[in-house]
């Protein structure tokens, strides 16, 4: 299978979030702000969009309380894909 996050994909997240367990709600912040946020079994998470959200709950679904990099993890990550080097 070939996916991109794209137009067609929007209703997939927010129908996959929903299949998960999340109550999910769009908060418009301006005319073209807004803030998705879905709450449910692992908590309260927001983002720009709902393929944005699925990866947020994602990371917490896989990585869980101790979800964030540690100085290592971001050190390989810098390396191995030349982040943030111009």
């Amino acid at each position: 299978m070939n996916l991109t996050a794209a137009g067609n994909v929007i209703v997939p997240a927010y129908l996959a979030l929903v299949a998960k367990g999340y109550v999910v709600r769009c908060e418009r912040l301006t005319n073209e702000e807004e803030l998705w946020v879905a709450e449910g079994p692992h908590g309260r998470f927001s983002a720009e969009d709902p393929i944005t959200l699925l990866g947020v709950v994602g990371v917490v679904e896989t990585r869980g309380a101790d979800w964030a990099a540690s100085d290592s993890e971001i050190e390989s990550f810098i390396k191995k894909f030349d982040y943030g080097v111009p």
